[in-house]
């Protein structure tokens, strides 16, 4: 089981969104959020509890998901992977200090994960540099074209593509380019 970390507004769904409609095709998500628990899909169990903020956390190996306007103000556990939003500098002041592994994503070159071409209906995310996924497997750079959501914000969908490479997510359109 895969325990996934998503912080931000809880106005901003989605996460949720694209957890729920595209990652449990081949997993088996529980969400958590707002006193409710939702699960669905099959598969590998993923756990993601999405909250404005964490007090405390304490887990090995943890993977954070931040939105957009996350300002993290809170430790990360040791070994933590975060994915995060390099346009948010606010976002990337906290987490300059932080220790853990920070995952950028963004509109620039210098982002692990950015994208080299947008249409109304589709986004090709580009991994910029070679990273290594929760599995242990090496991935070298590459294109991944993905379909764009009407109303999902372009950061999310990077980012959402980042968690599934770290996924190393095999069973997926994703993971027959990986």
């Amino acid at each position: 089981m895969t325990t996934i970390f998503i912080c931000g507004d809880k106005e901003d769904g989605d996460f949720r969104f694209l957890l729920k409609n595209i990652l449990s095709e081949t997993y088996c998500v529980t969400y958590i959020e707002n006193n409710r628990a939702s699960q669905w899909g099959r598969g590998y169990e993923l756990v993601a509890a999405d909250f404005p903020r964490y007090e405390r956390i304490e887990a090995e190996n943890p993977v954070f998901l931040l939105k957009k306007g996350c300002v993290p103000d809170f430790a990360f556990p040791e070994g933590a992977a975060v994915i995060a939003c390099s346009e948010n500098e606010e976002q990337m002041k906290a987490l300059k200090s932080s220790g853990c592994h920070t995952i950028t994503c963004g509109f620039r070159k210098t982002d692990t994960f950015s994208y080299s071409s947008l249409s109304d209906d589709g986004v090709v995310v580009t991994l910029n540099r070679e990273l290594t996924a929760f599995s242990g497997k090496n991935i070298q750079p590459l294109e991944i074209p993905v379909e764009l959501h009407k109303g999902t914000d372009i950061y999310s969908v990077i980012a959402f593509t980042a968690l599934r490479v770290m996924l190393d997510d095999f069973n997926s359109e994703i993971g027959e380019l990986i």
